[in-house]
């Protein structure tokens, strides 16, 4: 079984090409669901997070935006939340692994937003998402203009550029892939990319 790895900046369209080898058999493990999943429903993280953001907490639960605010301005929030949601994530992934394994999958692909970061995922081949930042900025522009339609499109904007200057570049990201797929959302190129990738590991 191969495990495959995905990087790619703020609104690179990884969830677009996990989807796509999904479609190609491949087992998906989606560390943002995984997170949302925690956060919403597993009263052990509910009740961790609630000691130490209490100002997230409403009506009964965490209000991930509210969280959001909180950690993303703030390094030393940031690093007591990873404390709390890394170890349970790492948990679920272990037992995501023993489960492809029993199903015999031939390809296992890891949806990690800071898969490189964190360096805690071990991976046989990395593929790097990598779109023109003109699209890249249109994409994230687009999905959180859904999210918050009163902000100004300077504020998001400002907000692009913020997220983009504490990511890790592209060139930073295709020096460490095995495969980069150039994403520009045209899905009959990225499905031929995929399909080709996942040949070239087959006989490797």
């Amino acid at each position: 079984m191969k495990i495959i790895g995905l990087t790619g900046g703020i609104a690179s369209g990884k969830n677009f090409i996990a989807e796509i080898f999904a479609q190609n058999g491949a087992a998906i493990f989606d560390a943002d669901a995984e997170v949302h999943g925690l956060i919403d429903l597993d009263k052990s993280t509910i009740a961790e997070i609630k000691k130490h953001f209490p100002e997230s907490f409403v009506d009964k639960k965490i209000e991930r935006k509210i969280l959001g605010k909180i950690v993303f301005s703030d390094e030393k929030k940031l690093k007591i939340l990873e404390k709390i949601i890394h170890p349970r994530v790492r948990k679920i992934y272990q037992k995501f692994l023993s489960n492809a394994k029993k199903q015999r999958a031939k390809f296992v692909v890891l949806n990690i937003p800071l898969l490189l970061e964190s360096k805690a995922y071990k991976c046989d081949y990395i593929v790097a998402i990598i779109p023109s930042k003109k699209i890249q900025k249109e994409r994230f522009l687009a999905r959180e203009k859904q999210k918050h339609p009163t902000a100004t499109v300077a504020e998001l904007t400002t907000k692009f550029e913020q997220i983009r200057k504490k990511q890790l570049s592209n060139l930073h990201r295709k020096k460490y892939a095995d495969f980069v797929i150039k994403n520009d959302g045209l899905k009959t190129h990225a499905a031929a990319v995929v399909k080709k990738i996942l040949e070239s590991i087959l006989h490797q």
